[in-house]
């Protein structure tokens, strides 16, 4: 049985800061990873029956356990859309 958390797209820019960008869908939830050069990152999850905001981090890179603890949050909100209300 599959996961039902799936990589919809990914892309990039090389121009000012580089920096990509990887799109998710969960059950009734889309999800975003935006990443720069910097090392700075953006988790947001929303639900899509309603457009609300599930989640919205930003994180500074300084150490693995912050960006591992960031994409925990981020793949639990995509699996559970009912979490925040």
């Amino acid at each position: 049985m599959g996961s039902p958390v799936s990589l919809v797209n990914i892309k990039d820019r090389a121009e000012y800061v580089p920096a990509a960008a990887a799109d998710f869908d969960g059950p009734d939830t889309m999800g975003r990873i935006s990443g720069w050069a910097s090392g700075e990152f953006d988790f947001e999850v929303i639900r899509v029956s309603d457009g609300k905001d599930l989640l919205w981090r930003h994180v500074a890179v300084s150490n693995l356990e912050e960006l591992e603890e960031a994409y925990s949050d981020f793949i639990r909100s995509l699996l559970n859309p009912t979490v925040a209300e």
